[in-house]
Parts: structure tokens; sequence; C-alpha cells
């Protein structure tokens, strides 16, 4: 080694040992970028990310076959949603309305019931909540 490379190899030295600012921090463990070393609320929101996710899935996939008027099929893939994110009403009421039209009536009520009791931000308009109601009475009136 030259003299010039081990004086630079020194400098280097004597800087990362000095210097422990300088080295690469360890993330913290509550980071959404940790591996192996996550908190439960981190692995929680992944899980509710994966959950979400696989709902949209089946959400959109039950809209094709909703468009097709495959009613039974598309049933089922509003079921997954709601079931994968029980507190979207959306995904309830999806499944509600169309195991309805599916001839399905115990299924619809049950998932019609569930979107009418979630409010907020995660629930269904107005609109969606008296088709919902109606449902139900002409369920009810069979």
């Amino acid at each position: 080694m030259s003299n010039k490379s081990a004086r630079l190899a020194i400098a280097i030295t004597a800087m990362v040992t000095f210097s422990p600012g300088l080295l690469a921090q360890p993330l913290p463990e509550n980071s959404a970028a940790c591996q192996g070393g996550c908190d439960g609320g981190t692995r929680n929101l992944n899980a509710q990310s994966e959950n979400l996710h696989r709902a949209t899935r089946n959400y959109n996939r039950g809209i094709a076959k909703l468009q097709k008027q495959e009613f039974a099929k598309a049933a089922k893939y509003f079921e997954r949603a709601a079931k994968a994110v029980p507190e979207k009403a959306e995904f309830n009421y999806m499944a509600g309305s169309t195991f309805y039209f599916a001839g399905d009536h115990e299924l619809a009520e049950a998932y019609l019931n569930t979107a009418l009791t979630i409010e907020g931000e995660d629930g269904i308009d107005q609109g969606q909540r008296e088709i919902a109601s109606d449902i139900i009475k002409k369920i009810a009136a069979e």
C-alpha cells in the first residue's frame, strides 16, 4: 500500500471510529421499512393494507360479474370483500344487494343490516341506505 493510500485509510478509520453519526443508523422498529423487527402496530398496518387490497380486488371482480348480470358470482366476490374489510359499508351493501338479486335473501338481509350499522366515513350514502332499507322490508314481507 502506498504511503498516500495508508494515510487515507487511517483517516477514514479515524473518522468512522470517532464520528458515529456518519455511520448508517438502524431504522426504528416502527418504521414501515423494517424487516423482521417491526412492532405490532406496523405489522397490523401491513395486514390492514393487504386486507384492503384483497377486498378491493374482489370488489372490482364483483362489479365485472354484476355488469354481466352474474349475480351469484358477483355476490360471492362482494362477500369476500366484506369479510376482508367488514368495517366498509360499501362492501357489505354490495354483497347484500347482490345476494338479494341472486335469490339468497337470508345473506342479503344480514349484509344489508351490517351496512346500515356502519356510520361515518366508511358508511354508505343516503340513497344506498334507502335502497338497503327497502330491500330489507321486501324480504320481511315475503
